[in-house]
């Protein structure tokens, strides 16, 4: 999820992402996008082993839970929306539902304990946080995996449908920032939108990179084992720039504690 909406503004959204699968998500956040990028294609493939269950967070209607529960794998499903979750479970095959746990919650408050799952996916999410809140959750990964256990975060980055606060954003990070991707009254950035018709939405978005993500993964005790921008090619229109749209990361809860 990650293009914020309200009614007028949502088909000015689509059209300047110039695609048609961007699902509307119910909480008026954004959309879902439903064409994978390959960390949760990753996240979908190691599930089908995982020795434990595996975490879905900011799921949405199940873009990524509804494979990985395919696969043969225990799926935890959270969502800030329930109406997204009964959607989600109402869409499970019947004779997988026993596999799949759906909870409402959200970031960095829900709490899924300690060592619980084998990976645990959070897409398009982080840059709906602020920065103490992004560490926070991270941390709470960090808590959640088993040692051994994989993360996977992608989040968007200025280098796409935002591209008017690339200036800003690189900037700040000049300047030594610690999150340069704080984006405040969205309006004045979306390409669709004019700057003096304020849009119904999130009230600020936490644009990263990899060296952002890459840093508070560190931070919470995790190895890095991949970072890098994601192409989304499925992009069109304002929504694609030049292979940096999002950014992703995986990385491992180490065994032993460093």
């Amino acid at each position: 999820m990650s293009e914020p909406q309200d009614k007028e503004t949502r088909t000015d959204a689509q059209g300047a992402w110039g695609q048609s699968h961007m699902r509307p998500t119910l909480n008026g956040t954004g959309f879902m996008f439903e064409v994978l990028d390959e960390f949760a294609d990753d996240f979908i493939q190691f599930s089908a082993s995982a020795p434990a269950p595996v975490l879905e967070v900011g799921c949405a209607f199940g873009v990524a839970s509804l494979p990985a529960l395919a696969s043969g794998a225990s799926v935890v499903a959270c969502d800030l929306d329930q109406g997204h979750l009964d959607i989600l479970n109402e869409s499970a095959p019947e004779d997988q539902r026993a596999r799949l746990e759906c909870v409402q919650g959200q970031l960095p408050g829900v709490d899924f304990g300690d060592e619980r799952f084998s990976a645990v996916l959070c897409s398009r999410v982080l840059h709906f946080l602020d920065g103490a809140a992004v560490d926070a959750s991270v941390r709470n990964m960090y808590r959640w995996l088993k040692p051994g256990g994989r993360l996977y975060l992608v989040a968007d980055t200025p280098y796409g449908i935002w591209r008017k606060f690339i200036p800003v954003f690189e900037a700040r990070r000049a300047r030594g920032d610690r999150w340069p991707g704080l984006m405040i009254a969205l309006e004045n950035y979306l390409p669709s939108v004019p700057p003096d018709r304020p849009i119904k939405g999130p009230p600020f978005m936490n644009l990263m990179d990899t060296e952002l993500l890459s840093r508070t993964c560190t931070e919470a005790g995790f190895r890095v084992e991949r970072a890098s921008f994601i192409d989304r090619s499925d992009f069109a229109g304002l929504g694609r720039m030049d292979g940096r749209e999002n950014a992703g990361i995986l990385a491992i809860k180490p065994d032993q504690p460093a």
